[in-house]
């Protein structure tokens, strides 16, 4: 943790930082914290930018701590970031203690050369979220070959229920569910998008750090704010329903308003229904209790929903004027003699100003004034001109009476006897 000694938030997490110390004891991670304003050249290696800033550094890999500030949602983070990458998995027991330990897991099938270099891109930025193995036994996962299921390893014990249709590929586990790449295994750059989109599982229940990084993915997110046990139960289930919506979606049900508020700039009510669209900031809301959350996904879907946000300048000013009225005005009503000081007084200082300057514009002495001064200025401007004319003219008169005695002393030379009859 890298902290400054004046910074309020690092005080209030030095405790939870001695608590996560006890839990690690039997773990091969370090807890340590770093005064950023004594060692400053470690900081910016690590690109500190704020405080408290949570790093898990070794193993040649470096991760960001973004969750919660707890001690149990550290120590996972701690004891998932430093597991190995890429891990194989020989038999069936192990595969269950994983599926015990994540809720999302990728498995390659096969792995060639080429695709074990993409999958090492990217497990490491992934580690802390999500564990990508690699299968050893081809028993464990059933291959289709002619549109006839069978098993590679025909050991009956260790048949699972994981298919996949070729030799080699890679599938992920999560919901309950199998969903394999149809990509191309040489295409690195899909395949390592396919991976970070899909290592979250569908439904969640939502905070900053879990709404986070589903913003930067391409799939949708739809957002249930309230806890109404049916409407839950109906997200979990479209969440497992993938197949049947038009569109890759994940599924957030949210218990505070400010987490979808900040994201729409809008105000929110108890049971309302947002589709949200993270690449071009669009979204539909629904507060109807009669319709279905499957009902607003499709209307969203089908464009037939009414649309709001997005990215130009009339949403842009939207959202200025949203946080406004819910940062900036909320403060006048619960502290008006120091919002007063702060924005009243200069702007009435502003104001005074400028009314001084008019006032000195519209006063008829401070005009004549004025115009007496600039009439000094330019007499002065005047007379520094003559002067210098009278000089110039002085300068050419000395110079015209030095050629006419040279040129006399010229004519003395060339003739002495007009010296004499002088």
């Amino acid at each position: 943790m890298f902290y400054a000694p004046w910074c309020g938030h690092c005080k209030s997490l030095h405790p939870v930082w001695y608590e996560l110390g006890n839990k690690l004891t039997r773990h091969p991670v370090t807890v340590a914290r770093i005064d950023a304003t004594l060692y400053r050249t470690a900081a910016e290696k690590y690109n500190v930018r704020g405080f408290p800033t949570i790093r898990l550094i070794g193993n040649d890999r470096t991760l960001e701590y973004v969750g919660d500030r707890t001690a149990a949602a550290l120590s996972e983070f701690a004891i998932k970031g430093s597991r190995p990458l890429l891990p194989s998995v020989g038999s069936a027991g192990k595969l269950r203690d994983i599926r015990k330990s994540d809720d999302v897991i990728f498995l390659s099938v096969g792995t060639s050369d080429d695709t074990r270099k993409c999958l090492s891109l990217v497990a490491p930025q992934t580690v802390h979220e999500t564990i990508i193995a690699e299968v050893t036994n081809d028993g464990i996962v059933m291959v289709d070959k002619d549109t006839r299921p069978t098993y590679i390893n025909e050991d009956t014990e260790m048949r699972p229920d994981l298919s996949i249709s070729k030799s080699s590929g890679i599938i992920v586990l999560k919901d309950n569910q199998v969903f394999e790449y149809t990509g191309n295994l040489a295409d690195c750059i899909n395949l390592v998008e396919w991976i970070k989109s899909e290592r979250f599982s569908t439904f969640q229940v939502g905070s900053y750090p879990v709404i986070h990084p589903l913003l930067f993915l391409k799939y949708k997110i739809v957002f249930y704010y309230g806890d109404d046990k049916g409407r839950v139960s109906e997200m979990k289930k479209l969440s497992s329903e993938r197949g049947s919506l038009a569109g890759d979606f994940y599924f957030i049900q949210i218990n505070k308003a400010e987490y979808i508020e900040n994201l729409i700039s809008a105000f929110a009510e108890v049971g309302s229904v947002i589709v949200y669209e993270p690449g071009t900031e669009v979204y539909s809301y629904s507060n109807d209790p009669k319709k279905s959350i499957k009902s607003s996904v499709e209307e969203h879907t089908s464009n037939k929903a009414p649309l709001y946000g997005g990215t130009g300048v009339w949403a842009g000013t939207k959202k200025v004027w949203y946080r406004l009225s819910s940062n900036v005005l909320p403060l006048f009503y619960d502290h008006p003699f120091i919002m007063g000081i702060v924005v009243v007084v200069p702007i009435g200082l502003l104001l005074l100003c400028c009314c001084d300057e008019q006032r000195s514009k519209d006063d008829p002495i401070r005009q004549v004034r004025s115009s007496e001064s600039h009439m000094d200025l330019l007499w002065d401007e005047d007379s520094n001109s003559k002067k210098k004319i009278t000089a110039e003219e002085e300068e050419c008169e000395d110079e015209e009476e030095d050629e006419d005695r040279e040129s006399e002393d010229d004519a003395e030379e060339k003739d002495p006897d007009l010296k004499k009859e002088e």
